[in-house]
């Protein structure tokens, strides 16, 4: 049995896809550049040099690497399509979503031998806003949690001076990151935020934030290099609105961080509210501070809260947890199509 996948690079898919492929026997990945899906007929003729009897991709653009006599698994890593998204969406995505892309997730939908999803939650918005009947297995993402993991002894938390926040995102308008100045600002003296990905001061003070130097920002991250990130912060900050599972959440628990994120999409299912950090209103910054204050003060917590974390994803969030339930599910359709 071998596994082709096919997955854009730069995102958590493409990271999954190629842990999966470091693990698993006859599975191999494929990247290919996001900027490929302006002409996304030319997708088809990815990977034709390799053979499979599976082809394993993100569900939006699945249906371009249908082969015939070929079981296609479709899996929805996140959901854009639904009314909510368009107060979070530039006009250019609004207009991509509702016509082209759209129209492949269906397409993908009826094409794939089995659709699976990374949470119960996207499971459940492509149920609703697709209507789609058939089961949708989920299977979580997970993480290799010996390369992360806390690296840091206690003693050495309690000699820093300032607390270190850490945002990890892109640019995209569903990850909030208009929020970091204002919460940099009312934080004050004693609080430093960190970021990791595309955001720059110049992209914040194009968006009108004179003040954007207050943050410090590390560019783009080597996957590889993000456990030491993680280990140099006290705590992550996800504002996004929309996590089709949130990778950088469960990264973060694995490295014993307390978590401060809004109540809402998948991120629930990952943490529970004051026992791993804690679950705000989504855009309420006075609930961003009253937590981050809170785990500032009260070390013990931090403590308690990380370790929380870290057993949550030894138990739910295992890379071999993820690898062995892709593979029954592999084996599974491989025997449904002979």
């Amino acid at each position: 049995m071998k596994v082709l996948s096919l997955s854009p690079t730069g995102n958590g898919a493409h990271v999954v896809h190629s842990l999966i492929a470091k693990h698993l026997n006859d599975y191999t990945s494929v990247g290919y550049s996001p900027w490929i899906t302006l002409m996304p007929y030319l997708l088809s003729h990815l990977g034709k040099n390799h053979r499979a009897s599976i082809v394993h991709a993100p569900l939006d653009y699945a249906c371009f690497f249908k082969r015939d006599g070929v079981p296609l698994i479709a899996t929805a890593h996140n959901f854009v399509l639904d009314d909510f998204m368009r107060n979070y969406s530039t006009r250019l995505q609004r207009l991509h979503y509702q016509t082209d892309l759209a129209y492949f997730t269906r397409r993908s939908l009826d094409m794939a031998s089995c659709v699976t999803a990374v949470s119960n939650y996207t499971a459940a918005i492509i149920r609703s806003e697709m209507s789609y009947a058939s089961p949708i297995p989920v299977i979580y993402n997970g993480i290799d949690e010996t390369a992360f993991t806390p690296k840091i002894k206690k003693s050495d938390i309690s000699k820093r001076k300032i607390f270190r926040i850490l945002f990890s995102g892109n640019l995209t308008l569903r990850k909030q990151f208009a929020v970091l100045p204002k919460l940099a600002e009312t934080l004050g003296a004693g609080f430093e935020i960190v970021c990791a990905g595309g955001l720059n001061s110049k992209v914040l003070r194009e968006n009108g934030f004179s003040d954007a130097e207050a943050i410090t920002y590390l560019g783009r991250v080597p996957y590889e290099e993000m456990p030491a990130v993680y280990n140099s912060v006290d705590a992550l900050f996800m504002p996004s609105v929309r996590e089709g599972f949130g990778l950088a959440v469960v990264e973060a628990m694995a490295c014993g961080l307390p978590v401060v994120a809004n109540n809402c999409s998948s991120i629930p299912e990952l943490f529970q509210d004051k026992e791993g950090g804690f679950l705000c209103e989504v855009g309420n910054l006075s609930q961003y501070v009253d937590a981050f204050r809170a785990l500032s003060d009260d070390e013990r917590l931090c403590h308690r809260m990380g370790g929380v974390n870290r057993g949550q994803v030894e138990k739910k969030f295992t890379l071999s947890r993820m690898v062995s339930e892709y593979q029954c599910l592999f084996e599974k359709v491989c025997d449904n199509n002979v």
